[in-house]
């Protein structure tokens, strides 16, 4: 064994036990601490290419810096893994290929996902990323969701309605449980700074196991109960939980239509490859799978109900109205609305304003 391969050994048994590790199908992962948390980043437009890992725990911090080309090669072709905590991943910094059973997704940096204990699943080393892991036992998570009941605060309260808590709760406190699944999550469009509120959490949680002082593990549960309630605001985050036997295709037909939801000008076939991470192409097929329209037709629908909205619920100027939903050709606009409406937007306001905007 080379002596990169061997800190690499040693440097994962400080905070993991692998079972079945020379499987080329599956390897189990095992931690006896609470919870942990995890920095991976991928280098490899750099002319020494390099994959460094930190990782922090109540009872240790250690760090490697894996360099060595025969390594990162053997570990680019790592098997799929599972364990017995959950583990939520966060892409910080660019871009990551996540292998779940069978299925391969793409997190873009301010997206991520929680996964329960039952799926296997691997981060590919495809291209350059820094991600944030906390991974949680069982057990904490239930000590974590009993304090709820002694919460002081109403707006603490509250989280026993969220997603996220429901997922956790549900996939801690039943032992049997084989359900494969996960949860999934991205920003509400035009919340780009959003990843600042869970990177702050990320370095508090990280400094406060750097160097811990009396009641600090009081402060770490209220650090991972914030990330948890700040990630389960609707406002903030989409949140869907995924069976593994839910369909790829859907899942990103769901994304797609929250994006649209959310937007409130048009996006353009190039803008939703870019927030998607796939092809117009592909969603454009998506989109005629799902809704029988093209990926034009499905995306103005929503903008109609947005026009729609803004003519009966305020009284912008159409012109003002038609600026605000990002359309440069005022005929292209009144064609496509009076496509669906058979009159004007003008006629349209004067039609149902007595029934909307003044009774609203």
């Amino acid at each position: 064994m080379s002596n990169s391969r061997k800190s690499l050994e040693e440097f994962r048994s400080k905070f993991l036990k692998v079972h079945n590790f020379h499987s080329n199908f599956s390897q189990y992962y095992h931690i006896d601490t609470p919870f942990s948390v995890v920095l991976e980043v991928y280098r490899s437009d750099l002319e020494n290419k390099y994959f460094k890992i930190a990782n922090f725990s109540p009872n240790d911090f250690s760090e490697i810096l894996i360099d060595d080309e025969s390594l990162l090669s053997s570990m680019a072709k790592r098997p799929l893994h599972q364990h017995d905590f959950f583990e939520f991943m966060f892409v910080q910094q660019g871009e990551v290929i996540f292998k779940i059973e069978n299925t391969e997704r793409i997190y873009p940096a301010g997206t991520g996902c929680i996964v329960n204990c039952n799926l296997r699943h691997l981060e590919k080393m495809s291209s350059d990323f820094r991600i944030f892991f906390l991974n949680l036992s069982k057990n904490y998570v239930k000590q974590l969701l009993d304090s709820i009941s002694g919460l002081y605060f109403d707006i603490e309260n509250n989280t026993s309605l969220h997603t996220l808590f429901h997922f956790l709760y549900k996939n801690a406190s039943t032992e049997e449980n084989t359900k494969k699944e996960y949860l999934d999550f991205f920003p509400v469009y035009n919340n780009s700074d959003s990843y600042k509120v869970i990177y702050n959490l990320e370095e508090k949680i990280t400094k406060t196991l750097l160097a811990p002082v009396a009641g600090d593990s009081f402060f770490i549960n209220g650090f991972i109960f914030q990330l948890f309630d700040h990630l389960s605001n609707s406002e903030l985050y989409h949140t869907t939980t995924v069976d593994i036997d839910y369909n790829n295709d859907f899942l990103i037909f769901t994304k797609l239509t929250h994006l649209l939801e959310d937007s409130n000008q048009q996006l353009s076939r190039h803008e939703l490859s870019k927030l998607l991470n796939y092809s117009g192409d592909y969603l454009n097929r998506i989109s005629k799978k799902y809704s029988g329209m093209t990926l034009f037709e499905y995306s103005m629908t929503f903008i109609i109900r947005k026009a729609e909205y803004y003519l009966l619920k305020t009284d912008y100027s159409i012109s003002h109205i038609i600026s605000i939903l990002g359309f440069t050709n005022r005929t292209h606009f009144y064609h496509i609305f009076y496509s669906k409406h058979h009159m004007t937007p003008k006629e349209y306001r004067l039609k149902y304003w007595d029934n909307s905007y003044q009774n609203n």
